[in-house]
């Protein structure tokens, strides 16, 4: 009998169904969070995307705006699962990109 330690097929193929299940659950559980977690992911990468298509002249305002934005939604979201750790990190984001927006604004 194989085992399905790391490595072998049958432990990748256990961990995306782990993944999937749990995606799944969180969906049935929880709508409006998972929405929302994906929504400031997708922010996210909008603002990467946008500072590799603009550089060296990225549109700060519109960037620290969006960044806002998504830090707000997973601050929520992270707070909503009484994630500690998450929380503590986007409210962290939240404090430098205002930073970073106010400079801008005032610049």
């Amino acid at each position: 009998m194989q085992t399905a330690g790391p490595g072998t097929i049958m432990w990748y193929k256990n961990r995306g169904d782990h993944v999937k299940d749990f995606i799944h659950n969180d969906w049935k559980a929880h709508k409006v969070r998972l929405c929302a977690e994906t929504a400031g992911m997708m922010i996210s990468l909008v603002v990467a995307l946008i500072l590799m298509a603009t550089t060296p002249h990225p549109p700060m305002l519109l960037c620290y705006v969006l960044w806002e934005t998504a830090s707000v939604v997973l601050l929520g979201s992270a707070m909503s699962r009484g994630s500690v750790g998450f929380s503590c990190l986007y409210a962290g984001f939240l404090v430098i990109d205002c930073i970073g927006l106010i400079r801008t604004v005032l610049a």
